[in-house]
């Protein structure tokens, strides 16, 4: 069973995009704090939109493993993947010193929202197939 496919790959990416600015401006504006690369961290909302639906979606590939080493291995792919683009980053610019840290909070809270949403979609779609199945 295909939750994230071609046909609402985009979409998904959109609302979870809109949802992660939407949090972050709440954020900034609550706590007073002034972002000087506004632009540049809108564009990496955006990256990290489509990294986590692109993770999320090989689910469907992964399905014949168990499913806490495949959320845990998502996880910790996204993770190194967005840590390997603040490496390359900081040779090419200045980035804060606490990059890494802020990264972590960055990723990790949209990473487990958005992994909420969809596992729970994703089991309940399988209990009703099952059900289907027993009705059968």
């Amino acid at each position: 069973m295909r939750l994230i496919n071609k046909k609402n790959f985009i979409s998904i990416v959109c609302i979870s995009f809109t949802l992660i600015v939407l949090v972050k401006l709440i954020w900034e504006k609550s706590t007073g704090f002034f972002d000087a690369n506004y632009t540049e961290n809108i564009f990496v909302c955006l990256g990290i939109s489509v990294l986590i639906t692109v993770v999320l979606a090989l689910h469907y590939y992964l399905q014949q493993y168990p499913f806490i080493p495949v959320f845990i291995g998502q996880y910790l792919f996204t993770v190194g993947l967005i840590s390997l683009g603040i490496w390359v980053l900081k040779r090419f610019s200045d980035v804060a010193e606490t990059a890494y840290r802020d990264m972590f909070i960055s990723v990790s809270i949209p990473f487990f929202a958005c992994a909420l949403v969809y596992y729970v979609i994703f089991f309940k779609q399988i209990k009703k197939a099952n059900k289907m199945l027993d009705n059968l």
